[in-house]
């Protein structure tokens, strides 16, 4: 899940990149393209203003002489006369647009409301007759007003559909009375390819952000899946029996694939927790081989001596029935303490079968170890042994059998005692272990220590290296732990003594 978290993080942001470089470039290359198309149209604006003035200079005396004849005024001419104004202003605006590739132009007279003496000399194939194209006609001829009306020349940029041309009108004057308009235009759509490209840069910079807004929609659609696994898998952490829903996509096949993963992890652990109890039950087997042989081992002592005190005690009151010396206190008070010794025996055996009380209640394993020091610690007068409390504060409360880990932690530092009779120091600590999730209790003595030979056979029942022991603390100590589903080990300390590590479950 990290890995695809990271893999999905890095693709977002090298689209969010592109997005951004395409949506930089394109806003670039559009004020680039901008600058140019103002340049030029202001060029060509220029271009229409000049050579406007030249037609109009090269006109004024053919109008004037136009005017005086009265061509210019009167509103009803014949064909012979409309046929000889437009062909006169022809041959001017014909000679003076020839200059330049694109110019076109003549004039528009007021009297007759028409265009006349048209010439776009160089144009290709077919050439215009009959003045002004009719999609640009109504353009010329409103400019053309506009500059009589205002009595000044007029200069503006027109465009429809890829036609893009300025346009200059120069108002014809003649004894303080306007007769008319020149007019000039430059087609410059052939020098513009910057409009088409303008227009694919917009296109692409739109695509760009609307890419971009798709892909913040579903950077939100994706955010909100992923974070409703995240939530789902806190979810199953706390209880491993629940799943994903169902998702479509990438996160379908990702939430089909963990619940498939988990459904084989429980599957796996319920064989587990099976082959555990099968180990568990094996040795529990094992552990009454042992601990059989060991019983017999030791039930056959005591019952040999209550046997021979009672076998002589039976022929001294045959022998001499008034007097029963060999029953004394003393015989009677031994056979008492084996017979006890028997009993006591019984009694422990029975922590194999049952290590603990199934009430557990939260216990606070700082204040237990205190009230063990406490008693221990009675014991210890007149002897020059210590003992040292090295206590994690905060430490969480763990459900345990109280009795049975307070027995456990009285057997450990019985045995530190003993294996001291020269005096020394027992330090016990507690604390977090972090990486398996369980508390630690350590208890390091500076007695003679275990030797390498028998610290693996410590906890076998009847195992003893005093000669007094019964060898059966450290076994049900063992027992008990197991049972808290926790775990006691010994190493030996450098130097001198022994370091017994119990930890529990948290």
């Amino acid at each position: 899940m990290k890995s695809f978290l990271k893999t999905y993080n890095r693709y977002f942001v090298y689209a969010l990149i592109f997005t951004l470089v395409v949506t930089v470039a394109a806003a670039f290359i559009y004020s680039s393209l901008s600058k140019w198309e103002t340049s030029l149209v202001e060029k060509n604006k220029s271009v229409c203003d000049l050579h406007s003035g030249k037609l109009y200079d090269a006109s004024l005396p053919i109008i004037s002489s136009l005017h005086s004849l009265g061509l210019l005024t009167a509103k009803d001419l014949s064909s012979a006369e409309i046929k000889l104004v437009d062909s006169t202003l022809k041959q001017i605006s014909e000679r003076e647009l020839r200059v330049l590739s694109g110019l076109d132009g003549g004039f528009y007279l007021i009297s007759a409301d028409e265009f006349y003496g048209y010439s776009f000399p160089t144009s290709p194939p077919p050439v215009p007759v009959y003045g002004p194209p009719p999609r640009s006609y109504n353009i010329i001829k409103d400019q053309s007003l506009q500059s009589i009306r205002e009595n000044r020349p007029i200069i503006d940029v027109h465009s429809f559909d890829a036609a893009f041309f300025p346009l200059a009108t120069r108002p014809m004057v003649i004894d303080s009375q306007v007769v008319g308009v020149v007019w000039v235009r430059i087609h410059i759509q052939n020098d513009l390819p910057v409009i088409k490209l303008k227009q694919i840069v917009n296109v692409t910079a739109l695509i760009s952000i609307l890419g971009f807004l798709i892909l913040m929609l579903l950077s939100a659609l994706l955010g909100g899946e992923i974070k409703g696994i995240k939530q789902e898998l806190e979810q199953i952490r706390h209880n491993p029996s629940l799943r994903l829903r169902k998702r479509w996509g990438i996160f379908g096949y990702i939430t089909t694939n963990i619940n498939y993963m988990l459904d084989t992890i429980e599957e796996e652990v319920n064989q587990r927790l099976i082959l555990e109890r099968q180990l568990s039950q094996k040795e529990k087997l094992a552990s009454l081989g042992n601990m059989i042989a060991g019983v017999a081992h030791e039930v056959k002592t005591p019952l040999a001596i209550i046997k021979t005190r009672i076998q002589m005690w039976q022929k001294a009151i045959r022998d001499t029935p008034e007097t029963c010396e060999q029953i004394s206190p003393e015989s009677m008070q031994l056979v008492i303490d084996e017979t006890n010794r028997l009993s006591t025996l019984v009694k422990r055996l029975l922590v194999f079968s049952r290590p603990i009380d199934k009430k557990m209640k939260p216990t606070d394993i700082n204040k237990l170890i205190r009230e063990v020091v406490s008693f221990v610690s009675m014991g210890l007068n007149g002897t020059d042994i210590e003992i040292v409390l090295s206590l994690s504060p905060d430490l969480p409360l763990i459900d345990t059998d109280e009795s049975s880990v307070r027995e456990v932690i009285i057997n450990i530092l019985d045995n530190s005692v003993e294996a001291m009779p020269d005096g020394g120091s027992i330090k016990i600590s507690t604390g977090i272990d972090s990486e398996n999730k369980k508390l630690a209790i350590e208890v390091d003595d500076q007695g003679k220590g275990i030797s390498s030979e028998i610290i693996d056979k410590v906890f076998d029942p009847f195992f003893s290296s005093k000669e007094t022991g019964a060898g059966l603390g450290l076994s049900i100590s063992y027992q008990i732990i197991k049972a808290h589903n926790g775990e006691i080990s010994f190493s030996e300390n450098p130097g001198a003594g022994v370091k017994c590590i119990i930890k529990l479950p948290i």
